[in-house]
């Protein structure tokens, strides 16, 4: 959708875990989560030479497909069709041009990254771009996992050591490509941004980080401008300057002064976009929390009121499940039975999110597990669309779903700012104390959405 609508060039799959991917007896795991379909039977549906059923392979797909007719399904198919000759020019330039795609893998051991990765080429009949070594992830579960920005801060030889196997495996048309963020440094430590528990082994740079990864020969790496402390409450606006110095070590080093670096982090708005390009010299932007509301991030828009804001989301959302009932979302970790449609419901409920704030029964309905199908979500979508669709301006513009802190990027900023008021040092005690409280808020917030 976001390539075919929305000016993105280049896309990555969800991450695999490369040690799930690549162990004997993983079938179902690498139906479940290799999101990379041929094109040209892509194409072929979309243009109704090909019956949809042969982009079904699970019966989690087949799933959220309950409840609709051959004439809904159509319906979406022509929906597709004519925003997609609305966009461009040719229809058979927006469906026969197609757009490199990354597989992302998690993996800390070089032989099952290697082999995962050589399993990924078998079953994507040559549509993998690159193998993508993700090094950036910075939730807590990537540690227990070896992999993120874990892996690269903690043990980073073993990254490295990653890299160099698949770079000497790979054939060399298929990229090696690696996501990273700043390593933290003495300055975040002397601010207090990377928590009372860190100790520094061994401080490193972006510079020396970027020149450990071309020898490892990457082909390509993406800086995220942020250090993995520097996550959800804590997040903080993008380091730019950190990225700019990775563009030049990189160019530098290597010798190609177009060697690609994608900058990602503090992407917000289109505007962004050419500031991020101008201030950090890079060849590319990858936006990833902000896509998520707004899948258009990359495409110019003109939304200057309320309903505008407001019919492009319902837009956003209704767009995206007509490519659901095309090609329903592979299933991954969330569920044999429901994680087709549970893929689905979490991107509507991102696209919606300032929306359903403001509705809170029905953020509770999309969150409820009885709510399983497209069919329903578009049921859903068809209510929150009745009870705005009588606002004029002057109402929209009061409620909180308009100001810019509503929106899903921002979620967590609020939650900061309140955290950066209160500076005073408190003891260990304390921050058990406080820890237990926020622990307890939390457990009450899930019971009040259940």
């Amino acid at each position: 959708m976001c390539e075919q609508l929305y000016n993105v060039d280049l896309s990555y799959t969800q991450m695999i875990h490369a040690h799930n991917f690549a162990e004997s007896g993983g079938d179902t795991f690498r139906r479940n989560h290799l999101d990379v379909y041929d094109e040209s039977l892509v194409r072929d549906v979309l243009l109704g030479s090909a019956d949809s059923k042969a982009l079904i392979f699970t019966q989690s797909q087949r799933n959220a497909l309950e409840g609709l007719s051959k004439s809904d399904i159509e319906a979406s198919r022509q929906r597709i069709i004519s925003a997609l000759q609305t966009k461009n020019n040719s229809l058979e330039t927006a469906l026969f041009e197609v757009k490199p795609c990354v597989v992302q893998i998690a993996a800390h051991d070089p032989n099952v990254a290697a082999r995962a990765a050589e399993i990924i080429l078998e079953r994507s009949n040559g549509q993998c771009l690159a193998i993508d070594l993700n090094l950036g992830c910075p939730q807590a579960i990537a540690r227990k996992g070896r992999y993120g920005s874990y892996l690269h801060d903690e043990t980073p030889q073993a990254a490295y050591d990653v890299l160099t196997k698949l770079r000497s495996t790979l054939p060399k048309e298929v990229g090696v490509t690696a996501k990273i963020r700043l390593p933290p440094t003495e300055a975040d430590a002397q601010e207090g941004k990377l928590g009372h528990e860190f100790r520094f082994i061994k401080p490193v740079t972006i510079e020396e980080r970027v020149r450990r990864l071309i020898d490892c020969g990457v082909d390509l790496i993406t800086v995220h401008g942020r250090t993995r402390f520097e996550n959800k409450v804590a997040v903080g606006p993008a380091n730019w300057d950190g990225v700019h110095a990775a563009v030049a070590t990189a160019r530098e080093y290597s010798g190609d002064a177009n060697y690609p670096i994608i900058s990602n982090g503090g992407i917000e708005y289109f505007s962004d976009v050419q500031k991020c390009f101008e201030e950090t010299s890079c060849s590319g932007v990858m936006s990833s929390e902000s896509l998520l509301e707004n899948p258009g991030i990359f495409d110019q828009q003109n939304v200057a009121s309320g309903r505008d804001i407001l019919d492009r989301q319902l837009q956003y959302a209704d767009i995206y499940l007509d490519y659901c009932t095309i090609i329903p979302p592979l299933p991954g970790s969330l569920g044999i039975k429901g994680g087709s449609f549970n893929v689905a419901r979490s991107h509507v409920f991102k696209i919606l999110h300032r929306y359903l704030e403001e509705q809170p029964d029905l953020r509770s309905w999309l969150g409820n597990q009885e709510l399983q199908t497209i069919q329903q979500a578009r049921d859903l979508l068809c209510e929150l669309r009745s009870r705005y669709s009588s606002l004029d301006e002057e109402h929209l513009k009061v409620k909180n779903s308009w100001k810019d802190d509503s929106s899903w990027y921002r979620r967590h900023r609020q939650s900061n700012v309140s955290a950066a008021e209160n500076t005073q040092p408190v003891s260990l005690d304390e921050r058990k104390k406080l820890a237990k409280l926020r622990i307890q808020a939390l457990r009450e917030q899930r019971l009040s959405k259940a």
